[in-house]
């Protein structure tokens, strides 16, 4: 199996415990860590999970939880105004939040806000939070949040870091979501810097990484 990010060689482990029994490859080169193609959810199933979530802006701990990340991921950044949302989910809340503090924000989701607004645009910064965990073949959609930001611009992302270590991955507990595809670790990421010409500026090195586009 090659890996779906660099195209790499990949190793097999199989993840068993008392919830389920999984196959995972991890790729040796860039680190990936994805699943076995014939566990994944159909789109119809997948829908249903995402609609379950209850990630409302009413919710006072779930605000919060963006305005933590709002705070990191944004301080000492210069000269964003414009921000894309990519993957906002079925209640945009991020962007609400971001919108309250002055700025413009286009939000953009598969399956809750489907037109493709970004398209022939750049933006300041591209958000993509909790999402590319959800995305099987990450590569092209990579492409275009890359292609989304302007020069000088930042693309940050947010997804929990797997630690490169087999023990503890078959014990993580953001594995046991089934729409939880494909796993990140730092060693990833610095793959995704050289592949696509970005500068890491920061991470927090546990779900938050920020890029910056500078040719």
């Amino acid at each position: 199996m090659k890996c779906h990010l660099c195209n790499g060689e990949t190793e097999e482990f199989l993840v068993k415990n008392k919830k389920f029994e999984q196959l995972y490859y991890r790729c040796k080169n860039c680190s990936l860590i994805f699943l076995e193609e014939k566990a994944l959810l159909k789109s119809s199933e997948e829908l249903k999970r995402y609609q379950m979530h209850n990630n409302s802006i009413q919710d006072p701990l779930y605000r919060e939880y963006f305005e933590k990340f709002i705070e990191y991921a944004f301080k000492d950044l210069e000269n964003v105004e414009n921000i894309l949302d990519y993957g906002s989910g079925p209640e945009p809340v991020l962007a609400t939040v971001l919108k309250e503090k002055g700025y413009k924000v286009d939000i953009y989701d598969k399956y809750f806000s489907p037109e493709k607004v970004y398209k022939g645009r750049e933006y300041d910064a591209v958000c993509s939070t909790e999402v590319i965990e959800h995305i099987y073949y990450p590569l092209e959609v990579l492409k275009k949040l890359v292609a989304s930001v302007k020069k000088g611009g930042y693309l940050i992302i947010m997804t929990n870091f797997h630690k490169d270590s087999w023990t503890h991955f078959k014990n993580w507990w953001y594995i046991q979501d089934p729409t939880h595809t494909v796993f990140y670790s730092i060693k990833t990421f610095k793959f995704i810097e050289k592949e696509f010409k970005l500068k890491i500026i920061k991470n927090n090195e546990k779900n938050i990484i920020v890029f910056k586009r500078e040719d």
